[in-house]
């Protein structure tokens, strides 16, 4: 038995060696293995060994003891746990013997954890289920959930879609008191029409997809000296779904409808998407009417705006606008004839001016997921986009871009606001624009015309070298955000741009046009803030999140037969392991693993360029691979090269 002096000396030396130890705080990561890492808070990684991994979520935030192994690698021994924010989980129910346990479908976490007795309910073997964390296993390793929700069995029809919504907790049932509001708009409709102008006479119609329901949109123009007259009649929910009522905080929590492969997740119920604020042919519905000047080159010239009320004369589907301007004159009834052809003229000048004054997106095909009745992929079908929907896009961005200078001048609205270049990544930025572009390594690429000048320099040159340099930098770009300060645009090299047009699917263009409304009738602007930016951008987030993972599985199904089958593909994502390849027939994103032991290669970071003896790899190049494995488990899609015509150093 040791005596006090021995307990004294101990707890000093103890003291001592704690003292010399470097602490620190960060997240853990977790990774494939049962290892992980915690990102320290000044940029740095240490390794967390399977042991100390065992007590910790991915995202907890700790505080470690650090250690330097060899080659200036860091090791970490959690200190403490400082917080945990995972508190809800997803996955499937996993008996082994009489253990139970729910087998998380957590990225990073790669245990199963246990289900006492009494937390299991009526779940059963098998069944995937959500769960809330009851015991943290920060103290022993051991943790312990509770089944909350069962989600359905694996054979379940649509049971992808109903994992990946619990997955995201994405709200699909409106409260009580917002259907009841619904309920009652829909009388409402007649007196609000009533006191507002009839501007019917326009000659507005919709051109959306054949199955569209929910319409936002109805468009008429006319021809005049200098140009056109462009107007745009938006459908009008925020005339009948006040601030802070039922409806509006469904919206707002929502934050827009989401649109996942054969369902739709509504920002509003179905009865007012596709009915009463959807600008149904010959209806009558209240609208918020934007009119546009637009002189014969494309630019905008004037704008002013007003509440008032339309019927649509038609319905049109892209297919028969897009037939007629084909040729066909069959395609569509006469009376539209004129006011088509003038807007296909219109959108051509727009989109000639808006290359030369601002950017215009890489026109990308879509893919429509075709389900069968399981709910699992049939067929994916390629849709290049069509002269109507260039026509639509180009109305819709004038509407968009002329409400983003409309508010920024009033000093309120929900502004779309790109930033551009990622600001940890401006020292790699300028290392290779030092090699290429040197006359813009120094300048300020935050601004919007060194900005707009730097990528319409590297487009105009149209070598091989300039487009990939342009291709990297594009990598680096900040993702897009909803912001209350009005700020420029890069990725569409605006100076302001705020959405209007579809209210009845994103509460940022419903809220703008509360504040174009309070304008229009001297009213205080109503306010949106910075948190209500963050939780609308995290809101819009997730339902993307919860469309890529559903859309992966799906992508896994589909592709677990097509085993060494061929296809083409463009390169997307370079890095020191291999590249990623888009396919070109179906969209679907997988990933080819480079050994670098039986065929040593050279990775170039800065240009984002692979180099295997004659071949060299980069982003947008085409090649040829064929499909080497699929883990839908684990959602993975593995290609190898078959060819690759193009490669040539």
């Amino acid at each position: 038995m040791l005596n006090a002096d021995a307990l004294k000396q101990l707890s000093q030396l103890k003291t001592d060696i704690r003292s010399t130890k470097e602490f620190a705080e960060g997240r853990v990561r977790g990774a494939n293995g049962k290892f992980g890492f915690v990102v320290l808070d000044d940029g740095r990684e240490a390794f967390l060994p399977p042991a100390e991994m065992d007590r910790v979520f991915p995202g907890d935030r700790v505080k470690v003891s650090l250690t330097e192994e060899d080659k200036g690698k860091l090791s970490a021994e959690l200190d403490s746990l400082i917080a945990s924010d995972l508190k809800y989980l997803v996955g499937q129910y996993i008996q082994r013997g009489q253990g139970h346990f729910i087998q998380p479908s957590e990225h990073g976490l790669s245990r199963w954890i246990f289900l006492p007795p009494k937390a299991r309910g009526k779940a059963q073997p098998g069944e995937f289920i959500a769960c809330s964390i009851t015991r943290h296993p920060f103290k022993d390793g051991k943790s312990q959930a509770k089944v909350e929700n069962i989600i359905g069995k694996p054979d379940m029809a649509g049971i992808e879609h109903a994992f990946v919504v619990a997955q995201h907790r994405l709200p699909n049932e409106f409260s009580e008191a917002a259907l009841k509001q619904a309920e009652a708009i829909p009388s409402q409709l007649e007196s609000v029409c009533a006191g507002r102008k009839d501007l019917s006479d326009l000659g507005f119609v919709t051109i959306d997809a054949e199955s569209t329901r929910d319409m936002d949109d109805a468009i008429a123009v006319t021809r005049t000296e200098n140009g056109w007259k462009l107007h745009i009649a938006v459908a009008d929910p925020s005339s009948l779904i006040e601030a802070e009522s039922p409806l509006d905080k469904e919206a707002r929590a929502r934050a827009n409808s989401v649109y996942l492969a054969g369902e739709t997740i509504p920002m509003l119920p179905a009865n007012l998407c596709e009915n009463s604020f959807s600008l149904l042919q010959g209806e009558q519905r209240p609208a918020l009417v934007m009119h546009i000047t637009i002189t014969s080159d494309g630019a905008l010239n004037g704008f002013d705006y007003e509440f008032a009320t339309i019927r649509s004369q038609h319905k049109l589907s892209y297919a028969q606008v897009a037939r007629f301007i084909d040729g066909d004159a069959s395609a569509v009834p006469t009376a539209h004839h004129a006011p088509l052809s003038e807007l296909d003229a219109l959108s051509k000048a727009r989109a000639q001016y808006r290359a030369g004054h601002s950017l215009v997106m890489e026109d990308r095909p879509d893919y429509e997921l075709i389900l069968n009745e399981q709910r699992k992929i049939e067929r994916i079908e390629k849709q290049e986009r069509s002269s109507a929907q260039r026509m639509v896009e180009e109305a819709m961005l004038a509407a968009n871009i002329c409400a983003g200078e409309k508010l920024a001048a009033l000093g309120g609205g929900c502004f779309s606001v790109h930033l551009g270049f990622r600001d940890e990544r401006m020292a790699e930025i300028r290392a290779l624009l030092k090699d290429a572009m040197p006359e813009f390594a120094d300048q300020d690429l935050h601004q919007l015309d060194i900005y707009l000048n730097l990528v319409k320099t590297l487009a105009s040159r149209g070598d091989d070298e300039s487009k990939n340099v342009l291709a990297v930098l594009k990598r680096m770009l900040r993702p897009g955000e909803l912001s209350g300060n009005a700020a420029a645009h890069l990725g569409l090299g605006l100076a302001h741009y705020a959405t209007v047009t579809s209210p009845i699917r994103k509460f940022n263009d419903m809220h703008n046009h509360r504040v174009l409304r309070a304008a229009a009738e001297a009213q205080p602007l109503p306010v949106f803030t910075g948190d209500d930016g963050e939780s609308l951008q995290q809101s819009v987030t997730t339902g993307r999140q919860a469309d890529r993972a559903l859309q992966q599985w799906l992508y896994c199904q589909f592709l677990e037969n097509k085993i060494g089958e061929t296809f083409t593909g463009k390169v997307t994502l370079v890095n020191g392991a291999g590249i990623g390849v888009r396919l070109d027939d179906n969209g679907i994103n997988g990933f080819v693993r480079f050994n670098s032991k039986k065929n040593p290669f050279e990775f170039d970071g800065k240009r984002l360029r692979i180099t295997r003896g004659k071949e060299r790899f980069q982003l947008d190049q085409g090649v040829e691979i064929k499909i080497a494995a699929v883990d839908t488990d684990k959602r993975r899609i593995a290609f190898e090269l078959v060819a690759n015509e193009s490669a040539s150093a």
